[in-house]
């Protein structure tokens, strides 16, 4: 006999799945356009003029600091383990292997694995 899985539970894992495909999806464009602008500023600096070389170049370093001060990887990487750890409770509790209580508990754990939004801003006036 099997359960069913409860509706918030099935979106959850969806949204997850989501978020998670979102942000590696960012993740992923913003590497491209860094490493696309610092490709084409090495390699086309006088066709370009100055003005575009400061454009691209610009876009590189921002791309690269999205990248690196919001951690979108690592966000992504979070909610794609929480979908994976939720999907596997999910099918273990369809085949009646896990009780909603360890539905509720792999829910709570795979929420932890998300964790925060840190934006994480070095301190260079401390810097020697």
């Amino acid at each position: 006999m099997t359960q069913e899985i409860p509706k918030d539970f099935a979106q959850q894992i969806k949204k997850w799945h989501l978020s998670a495909l979102l942000l590696h999806s960012i993740y992923i464009l913003l590497g491209i356009i860094s490493v696309l602008s610092s490709v084409v500023v090495a390699t086309f600096t006088q066709e370009l003029g100055s003005f575009w070389t400061k454009v691209l170049a610009a876009t590189s370093a921002a791309a690269v600091a999205l990248i690196e001060t919001t951690g979108v990887g690592r966000k992504g990487n979070g909610f794609r383990k929480a979908h994976r750890h939720l999907r596997i409770a999910s099918v273990r509790f369809r085949e009646d292997e896990f009780t909603i209580a360890d539905l509720t508990k792999a829910f709570a754990e795979a929420e932890a694995m998300i964790g925060d939004v840190e934006i994480k801003i070095r301190d260079i006036s401390t810097t020697k």
